[in-house]
């Protein structure tokens, strides 16, 4: 993939996921908003029922102090005024009518009292007995207007009690807690909330702990107190609700999770997939340096070995014997070169695959170091260098393929050796505890960033910085030496600085029998 195309593909998937995640934030967006509005919507609700109720209860005490509990109290007059049947007073009319005239004589009797006489015409009189109400008396006058002095007393008296009974009557906090918590529970509302009874922006009672005067104030959730009064208008129920927002988002908590995980999906295989993109396009570069390097490494020696074929065949070359002999093993050393090139690769390989022969036995770690030191300390000593052993460990046997171990130790003293870029100053050391070997390989060469340590023994992987332009080799060393070491249920280590050398360490098990 070129890097137009990475670029591209890169660009699509940020473009897909940043629209996704849109779309998902959007919708939970209008989701908490919808919430929000029918939470709104029954907390007025339940607020207007609350108002209606208490107004309700607040009528009916009225009633009951009033005109109940306190109805023998009110004054003799509005019994008899209500009642006016039920007086013990009475009134008698009897009349005369003469035939001469179009007149009639009307006599009105009163107990204890003398009758009262008067004339009135013929119709009036009819109606007047037929209706039995008597008009046109001064003493009906004068009890007209007694009733009425009564009745406008009686009215004053009512309207000054009204007045003082709904001036100094308290609103119960108890019944207003108990009706609003019975309100919201049946608008499926249980969370804490706090109240305030409001005149104007001051406030005049109330329940809260939490909450400023300001949020009352500025709460959207209000309602007026007893609209239909007389006396107690402009009283509000102002309330808050301290955890709104979290119980907005608890009871969407389902879908919100839902929505979470799917992000969350989302965005690890997004990463994961440009994880491993970015990974493959590093492998591949790697993989293009290994081929770059591996044709390098196997030009050298064939190179070598077909000029020195040259030379053997020149006549005046192949009649000196000693002259023949150091070409011919010229031509061995570099075939066998190629050769070790050529296995590692194979390992490598195999190892892939993990299909590799292993022949686990008991195996003397001493050993297997000194025969590795010996394939390579001659290329140390040709650059004035020296390998230095300190072989400590008390118990050096352990189990494991000693082949296998022994190509380890090569590719640690050869890495020592390749990296360091001035005399070798090799270090080999080993030490024993109850469960296994620790040997340690450590060199004075230029040592490694902190990001390389983390990468060193990723396969095809080489260092392209600082002064190792030519260093020779596959990148394939340190990776073979953590697949054998894994395979032998041990574990590899690095420590380094840039400038001041690495030390590698494997730690092997006495008691793998197996080979992990």
């Amino acid at each position: 993939m070129n890097k137009q195309r990475f670029i591209g593909l890169i660009v699509l998937m940020v473009v897909s996921i940043t629209a996704i995640i849109w779309v998902q934030a959007t919708w939970i967006g209008n989701s908490v908003r919808v919430q929000n509005e029918q939470f709104d919507f029954f907390v007025i609700n339940s607020l207007r029922n609350t108002a209606h109720s208490m107004e309700t209860n607040r009528r009916m005490n009225f009633l009951n102090d009033m005109f109940i509990s306190g109805y023998s109290s009110l004054p003799q007059a509005v019994h008899r005024s209500a009642s006016p049947g039920m007086t013990s007073e009475s009134f008698s009319i009897s009349s005369q009518a003469s035939s001469e005239t179009d007149s009639v004589e009307i006599i009105v009797s009163k107990n204890n009292e003398p009758p009262v006489r008067m004339k009135v015409p013929r119709d009036e009189a009819r109606s007047t007995v037929e209706n039995s109400v008597v008009v046109g008396s001064e003493e009906y006058r004068r009890w007209v207007q007694q009733q009425a002095v009564e009745f406008q007393s009686i009215s004053n008296q009512l309207l000054s009690e009204m007045f003082v009974w709904e001036r100094n009557s308290q609103i119960n906090k108890e019944e207003l807690i108990h009706t609003l918590s019975g309100e919201f529970l049946a608008s499926g509302i249980d969370t804490p909330f706090e109240f305030a009874i409001m005149r104007g922006d001051s406030i005049v009672d109330g329940v809260w702990s939490k909450v400023k005067a300001k949020e009352f104030r500025e709460s959207p959730y209000k309602v007026a107190l007893f609209e239909e009064g007389l006396l107690r208008k402009g009283e509000t129920l102002s309330v808050v609700f301290p955890r709104k927002t979290n119980y907005v988002l608890s009871s969407m908590g389902l879908m919100l999770g839902g929505s979470g995980l799917f992000l969350l999906i989302i965005m690890s295989t997004f990463a994961l997939s440009l994880w491993f993109i970015i990974r493959q396009k590093k492998t591949s570069r790697m993989q293009a340096d290994f081929i770059n390097n591996m044709t390098h490494e196997f030009k050298t020696p064939i190179a070598t070995i077909s000029l020195a074929a040259d030379t053997i065949s020149n006549s005046r070359v192949i009649s000196d014997e000693e002259k023949v002999r150091h070409f011919i093993g010229m031509i061995k050393k570099e075939n066998s070169r190629m050769n070790r090139q050529v296995e590692t690769i194979l390992q490598i390989a195999t190892l892939d695959k993990h299909d590799m022969d292993f022949t686990f036995a008991k195996t003397d770690i001493h050993e297997v170091i000194r025969q590795a030191i010996d394939t390579i300390e001659i290329q140390v000593t040709d650059r004035g260098g020296e390998i230095i052993r300190h072989l400590d460990a008390e118990n050096s046997i352990v189990t494991g393929d000693a082949e296998h171990l022994r190509n380890l130790v090569h590719n640690l003293l050869d890495n020592a050796n390749k990296y360091s870029d001035r005399e070798p100053q090799i270090i080999v050391r080993t030490r024993s505890n109850k469960g296994g070997i620790f040997l340690s390989v450590e060199d004075k060469g230029i040592g490694m960033s902190k990001a390389v340590q983390n990468r060193v023994f990723e396969r095809f992987y080489r260092e392209t910085t600082g002064n190792i332009h030519n260093v020779k080799g596959f990148g394939l060393g340190l990776h073979y030496v953590k697949a054998i070491t894994d395979a032998h249920g041990g574990t590899v280590t690095v420590e380094s600085e840039e400038g001041k050398g690495s030390t590698f360490t494997v730690f092997l098990p006495f008691n793998n029998e197996e080979g992990g």
